[in-house]
């Protein structure tokens, strides 16, 4: 437009000076702006009305472009000759030689005032023109194209225009596109590919740049290989060239090479060209070979700008944040715009990292790649794939931590997908998911703004008012670690989370303690904004102390006690986020310690007529004393005021006269220690519950609390707490651990059932009291490193576990007894009372289940692996226990059908803290060292015995399955029935999982011993009994308790070194440490210069060791799990592989039951199903490992009678049958998905290769699906139905392009495989109907999808077939109906007659089966004949078919 203006004023200007005008024109050819030559190029253009200047101006058109191109024609036909065209390109070569005259013919020409006729004053330029007339075209191109390595860039070679720099090959190049015409296209683009050879890069990218607009369709693909061997040498040209080639026609070999070629320089390109080739990738892919390109993306396209940066043309001090964000922005816009507008692209990129299980070959791109598709249609399979990855341990902490701390501005532009994963994957059952879930909000509120910050607190606020106490449990979890991380980004919202309080009623007294943590740290931590919620904090806990209701009493003891915590804790060093409340760093300033004091008064005074809000308030008193979070004058305060009524309320001295009996209930002092009787000390338990069971009314029952039994357990914890914090040692108090206990006759015990309730409630009452009175004073004395204290807390966990012999039968008798509660942190509303103790005798069903406490009872557990390992063994060696007590023979008739298990009593025993687990190491202790002046004759040893040892290992194990987090699977539930699953962790919950995990590793020598010893046993029983495993003895009341302390303590191994924690590499030292433990078991030294691998491998061949001994299969499968565990730390499948002759060793074993019968049921075949799975799936050769199982175990198992079994797998009966079967089918599946899709780069001895896998295959296939005709039971036939389809599809989607690349070649072998497989689907095809015939609705809900993949199975032979013009191997005809006998079905048939297709419902079944049968026939394929004379039996042939 500029130039038309310049062109008009100066028009204008010739029209105001008309006077010298005429003389002008007269005057044309001595004007010294024009062009004059005696050349044939001048004269020809001046005659067809091209007027050429002399570069100063643009040259002038005559007439319309049209006509000067018609008349040049003309002009240069009627010369004649055979040099006409050679002379008019010298003339043009002239005339482009001067550099001015050159620029000038580039530009549009001037039309003459004079012409009317033109199409406008400004028309093509002088070369366009010219290249219009198909005479000289050729020739002009060719030397305008040699015109082009002239321009080097250097300063001679530059046209400046006005001070600036003329791009002249561009303009060049430009009058090239778009001509109406090319005489000779082939020549051209020769001589264009010859130029980039000898030019420079900056016009070799306006030569690629041209090209598609400039050569012919049919030199495509000439173009493209020339640009593709440029592209393998100069990487700098990838740019243009890539542009290029996404506008040219390719063939998809050509396009499948440049596409490899460009894959190649994904590692090394630089910054700048990277989203090009990522989007030409992703342009120029196709549906085939879709996951081929997704697969290499996630390879090569690492967001890891260490290694690109210096690679980049940009500097090193150029190189910012903003920069990286913007080049992973393009690159994540290019993938977003192919997911959106490519359904294949998405569809691969969810396989391609569905396709990957190697926890370090995940890349930060995968986590972009879900993101973009969590914004499509997608959702579902994208959170599915989330789950299925935090399972396998593949998305983790680490990981998340990689991506935020690098992505996080990139990632802040996806906040909403990541806010929704978030929310999904934390509401997850399982909790490795639901832990995900957690750290990604955690990260996001970090790396993230004040407005996202604000969402997801908000997001917070919406899951504690769901109500499902998981949920809750968890954003509380994230609030507390935010407000103690990050107290000054969490502050500003203090107002939103004090709503919270508004769902107090909903909450469970932890969860209720969480809340207050956080919202008092809010409000006397943050200096800033702290005030506004202190005093609604203040009202809120004052009004719930003076409530009479237990449950808001509760709330505000709490409330108060985590206010006492956060302004009298002790001062952190100087850091932004630290108070500044305490004037010295271990004292309180007056006017704090006064508030404080008298919060606690207030509590105190306001508990004092409630003993389990007084009990709960000694608790919270003791945890948080017990961190040493509190200053040293607020816990002397404690001290001197809370604990001193102690010995007063519960200790009283043994006198001479001391009573017999209390409330008519006969009574002793039992259980005492210490010989010295002058002096001695008792606990006054039974009198005390006799005293709180004599009260009759409401209001006499309100008795101080401090004399209530209930608050036994909490005021010697109070005590030892505060006496370990004043004095660092127990010797004041070391008396209570030898003291007696005012308890009911041991006598009572066997005549408790005559007696009146309330007796009953006295007695059993006191048997709780008794064991909480031991546990404490087990907890405060099992750190002792006297021995004299330790022989006795070894005595005191001897007393324990007699005692709950002894209330186990009390149980059985009276098991409607409702005890108090010891763990104060438990709803009301979540008492499990009456329906824990429901193995009484009236309850026939789950007496049955006691019969057999090896299986276990506990269902609601069972997607738990590891807990129901566990509970079947609390419940196993509870019934051993039982079963040997020699006092309780007489009534054993009696009580077999009553409780077997505390286990539903948890909620009302006391918490065994982390340090009694030290006990376990202490070995045997001589009587002598019991007596101080050492004087006693006899000499006995003391020790711990199996009954001790399984009671501490199922609390240990339970121990560490709450706090170790594993990668496997492990759910929760979301219903408040289930609650007190939770209850007795509220000690251990104070340590965070490092510190649990370091005290787990202290252990391992002292597991290591007692698992050692639990091995002896079996292996001296293997001795005496000839290497038999079930020989006599092996199945008494102590190898079954030896047997479940085996397994406890394999479980405890395996629960340490799960721990999901050990995958950072903040932890490694640790892992180190704990493998140096089994290590040093069978080598001195340990792992000094050792790798990883051989340190694992040792391990391995270690806890290898105990796999002889295993005393069932659940503890076999345990160590299988700790193998693979400590396999998986080395990142070696070479380890893995070692699993396998264990796996067969459990397989070909004879296991029993504790009655000595063959072991059978659900839970036998969950754990056989494990085994077989790791024996199929590490073995060399899949196929081959399924193979043997299905030609070799199965027809032994046929050929064996009803009870019996394989000889080559004794685990192979027709009980464990349907599991083998399911396995053998899944992992069969499973192989083939791993046989490679075929590929144009393959080579061909690999297409044989993959051919065997699909022949073996498809005959393992057809092994399977024949055995349905000898095990037809219902599961057996849904599991083939569904993974008989799954194997044709993946058959469809993998197998048969493979036989189309290969069938010319291997017509013979593609064949049979063919017939093979269609044996196998015909019968598919006959269990479609038998389905339908025993109207099972599972079964035939599975036939509409089979009979569609049996269809597209028929018509995808027939197209390969037609392709490759063999068609007369193919036949087609009617398939009959038949049963899995053969038999047909004539059902429908009738059905059809009598409806006489008048009903369009009983018509649909008719035609659905009219299928299409197929015959292939391998000797007809062979000669090229028809083969339909050959068929005799239409229903017989290759049938199939959907």
């Amino acid at each position: 437009m500029v130039l038309e203006r310049s062109v008009l004023q100066k028009r204008k200007a010739a029209d105001n000076k008309k006077a010298p005008q005429p003389k002008k024109n007269k005057s044309l050819d001595d004007d010294s702006d024009d062009y004059k030559s005696s050349s044939l190029f001048y004269l020809s253009c001046r005659s067809a009305g091209l007027h050429l200047k002399n570069g100063h101006k643009y040259n002038v058109l005559g007439a319309d472009q049209a006509m000067v191109q018609k008349n040049l024609t003309k002009e240069l036909k009627s010369k004649g000759g055979a040099d006409v065209v050679e002379k008019f390109a010298e003339g043009f070569e002239e005339y482009i030689e001067n550099a001015a005259r050159f620029h000038k013919s580039l530009l549009p020409s001037v039309t003459d005032s004079e012409c009317q006729s033109a199409r406008a004053c400004l028309q093509g330029s002088a070369v366009k023109i010219l290249l219009g007339v198909d005479l000289i075209q050729t020739s002009l191109m060719r030397v305008l194209c040699e015109k082009l390595p002239e321009f080097t860039g250097e300063k001679d070679s530059t046209i400046l225009e006005q001070g600036q720099k003329v791009n002249v090959p561009h303009l060049l190049l430009s009058q090239f596109q778009w001509l109406d015409h090319i005489v000779n296209g082939k020549e051209v683009t020769e001589k264009l590919l010859e130029m980039l050879t000898c030019s420079c890069d900056e016009v070799q990218r306006e030569i690629i740049n041209c090209l598609p607009y400039i050569v012919q369709d049919s030199e495509h693909t000439t173009v493209a290989t020339a640009l593709r061997d440029i592209l393998a040498e100069n990487k700098q040209l990838s740019i243009p060239i890539l542009d290029a080639l996404s506008n040219l026609v390719l063939p998809s070999t050509l396009l499948a090479e440049i596409r490899d070629s460009v894959l190649q320089l994904l590692a090394s390109v630089d910054l700048d060209d990277l989203p090009v080739l990522v989007k030409f990738l992703l342009q120029s892919v196709t549906s085939q070979d879709c996951l081929e390109v997704a697969s290499e993306l996630r390879k090569n396209l690492e967001f890891d700008w260490s290694t690109a940066v210096s690679s980049s043309k940009k500097s090193g001090a150029a190189i910012s944040d903003g920069y990286k964000q913007d080049v992973e922005s393009v690159v994540l816009d290019t993938l977003k715009s192919a997911v959106r507008f490519q359904r294949h692209v998405g569809d691969a990129l969810i396989k391609a990292i569905e396709q990957e299980k190697q926890p370090s070959n995940h890349k930060v791109i995968d986590l972009f790649m879900l993101l973009i598709l969590h914004g499509t249609p997608r959702k579902k399979a994208v959170e599915s794939l989330f789950r299925n990855k935090i399972r396998a341990g593949c998305f983790n902490e680490v990981y998340l931590k990689k991506v935020f701390s690098v992505h996080s501005l990139v990632l802040k532009g996806y906040f909403q997908s990541l806010l929704k994963l978030s929310e999904v994957l934390l509401r997850s059952p399982e909790l490795p998911v639901s832990y995900f879930g957690c750290s990604l909000y955690k990260h996001c509120f970090i790396a993230f703004e004040p407005y996202h910050r604000q969402e997801i607190v908000g997001n917070m606020v919406e899951h504690i008012g769901s109500g499902f106490e998981a949920e809750i449990d968890a954003s509380l979890d994230i609030l507390a670690d935010l407000v103690t991380h990050h107290l000054n980004k969490v502050a500003p919202f203090a107002i939103l989370v004090k709503s919270m309080l508004d769902y107090l009623d909903n909450l469970s007294v932890g969860q209720i303690r969480k809340l207050y943590v956080i919202l008092s740290a809010l409000a006397f931590k943050n200096a800033n904004e702290g005030g506004l919620i202190q005093d609604d904090l203040h009202i809120v806990i004052r009004k719930q102390l003076s409530n009479n209701n237990p449950k808001y009493k509760r709330m505000g003891v709490i409330g108060a006690v985590m206010i006492v915590t956060c302004v009298a804790e002790k001062s952190q060093p100087a850091g932004p986020e630290s108070s500044g409340n305490s004037s010295t760093p271990d004292t309180l300033e007056a006017d704090l310690y006064n508030q404080v004091v008298s919060l606690l008064t207030l509590v105190r005074s306001s508990s004092a007529k409630s003993p389990e809000a007084y009990a709960l308030f000694l608790d919270e008193l003791s945890s948080i004393v017990a961190q040493g979070k509190l200053v040293s004058n607020v816990e002397s305060w404690i001290s001197e005021n809370l604990t001193v009524d102690f010995q007063e309320s519960f200790v009283v001295d043994i006198e001479d006269n001391k009573p017999t009996e209390s409330g008519n209930i006969p009574m002793d002092c039992l259980y005492g220690l210490d010989d010295d009787t002058e002096g001695a000390l008792a606990i006054n338990i039974l009198p005390l519950v006799v005293q709180k069971c004599g009260r009759k009314t409401a209001l006499t029952a309100y008795t101080e609390s401090l004399t209530d039994p209930l608050c036994l357990a909490p005021s010697v914890r109070l005590l030892r707490v505060c006496e370990e914090r004043q004095h660092g040692t127990l010797d004041n108090i070391d008396a209570l651990l030898g003291c007696a206990v005012f308890l009911t006759r041991e006598t009572v015990y066997e005549k408790l059932d005559p007696l009146s309730q309330r007796e009953k409630n006295i007695i059993v009452s006191s048997l709780f009291y008794t064991i909480n009175w031991f546990i404490e004073v087990v907890n405060g004395f099992a750190g002792q490193s006297d021995p004299e204290i330790k022989a006795k807390v070894i005595t005191r966990l001897q007393n324990i576990t007699e005692m709950q012999k002894i209330l186990l039968k009390c149980l059985a008798v009276y098991p409607t007894f409702k005890p108090q509660l010891a763990n104060f942190d438990l709803d009301e509303s979540l008492k499990p009372v009456t329906h824990s103790v429901t193995t009484g005798k009236g309850d026939s069903k789950k007496g049955k289940k006691a019969k057999k406490p090896k299986k276990g009872d506990k269902t609601p557990d069972d997607a738990d692996d590891t807990s129901r390992d566990s509970s079947q063994l609390n419940e196993t060696a509870a019934g051993s226990t039982q079963a040997g007590d020699k006092d309780g023979t007489e009534n054993g008739a009696k009580e077999k059908p009553s409780l077997t298990s505390l286990a539903a009593y948890k909620p009302y025993f006391r918490e065994l803290d982390i340090k009694v687990f030290t006990i376990l190491a202490t070995g045997s202790i001589k009587n002598v060292l019991l007596d101080s002046e050492e004087n006693t004759k006899a000499v006995t040893e003391l020790s711990l015995q199996m009954p001790q040892i399984q009671f501490l290992m199922e609390d240990l194990c339970r121990k560490l399955e709450h706090s170790l987090l594993a990668s496997a699977s492990k759910r929760k539930t979301f219903f408040k029935s289930k609650g007190d699953k939770k209850v007795g962790f509220s000690n251990l919950d104070q340590l965070t999982p490092l510190q649990v995990a370091t005290n787990a590793v202290k252990l391992l020598p002292a597991l290591c011993n007692h698992l050692e010893a639990s091995s002896g046993f079996f292996q001296t029983l293997l001795a005496e009994n000839d290497g038999v495993l079930d020989g006599p003895g092996s199945h008494s009341a102590e190898a079954v308790i030896t047997g479940a302390c085996f397994q406890l303590l394999t479980q405890a191994v395996l629960t340490i070194f799960s721990w999901n924690g050990f995958q950072m590499s903040d932890n490694r030292s640790l892992l180190k440490e704990a493998l140096k433990v089994l290590i040093n078991r069978i080598r001195a030294g340990g792992p000094t210069q050792m790798s990883m691998k051989d340190v694992c491998r040792l391990a391995m061949q270690y806890i290898a060791n105990f796999a002889n001994t295993a005393p069932d299969i659940y503890t076999a499968v345990t160590l299988l799990k700790l193998l693979i565990s400590l396999a998986e730390k080395a990142d070696d499948q070479t380890l893995m592989k070692k699993l396998v002759p264990l796996a067969e060793d459990f397989l070909k074993r004879e296991w029993t039951d504790s009655e000595g019968q063959r072991e059978k049921g659900a839970k036998f075949n969950e754990q056989l199903q494990f085994v077989i799975k790791i024996y199929i799936t590490q073995s060399e050769d899949p196929l081959s490992t399924i193979e043997t199982i299905a030609t070799k175990g199965i027809p032994e198992l046929l050929e064996a009678d009803k009870n019996g079994y394989s000889a080559s797998f004794p685990t192979l009966t027709r009980s464990s049958y349907p599991v083998y079967y399911r396995v053998l089918f899944t992992e069969l599946l499973d192989a083939v998905k791993t046989i490679p899709p075929v590929r144009q780069t393959d080579l061909v001895d690999s297409w044989m290769d993959r051919l065997l896998c699909w022949n073996v295959s498809v005959r393992i296939l057809h092994i399977l699906v024949n055995l349905i005709k000898t095990f037809d039971s219902r599961g057996c036939l849904g599991t083939c139905i569904k993974y008989g389809r799954f194997f044709v599809e993946a058959f469809l989607r993998q197998g048969m392009p493979l036989l189309d690349k290969m069938f010319k070649n291997h017509k013979q072998d593609i064949t049979g495989l063919l017939k093979n497989l269609q044996q196998s689907t015909r019968f598919l095809h006959h269990m479609c109907g038998h389905s339908k015939i025993i109207k099972d609705i599972a079964l035939t809900n599975q036939v509409p999808m089979m009979k569609r993949t049996l269809e597209v199975f028929v018509f995808r032979v027939k197209a390969m077939l037609t392709v490759n013009k063999c068609l007369e191997a193919f036949w087609m005809g009617n398939l009959k109906n038949k049963d899995l006998h053969g038999e047909e079905i004539m059902s429908q048939s009738v059905a059809a007659s009598e409806a006489g297709g008048d009903s369009e419902g009983e018509a649909l079944p008719e035609e659905e089966e009219e299928l299409s049968d197929v015959e292939l026939d391998n000797e007809s394929t062979a000669s090229n004949e028809t083969g339909d004379n050959d068929v005799t039996d239409p229903e017989g042939s290759l049938s199939q078919a959907y």
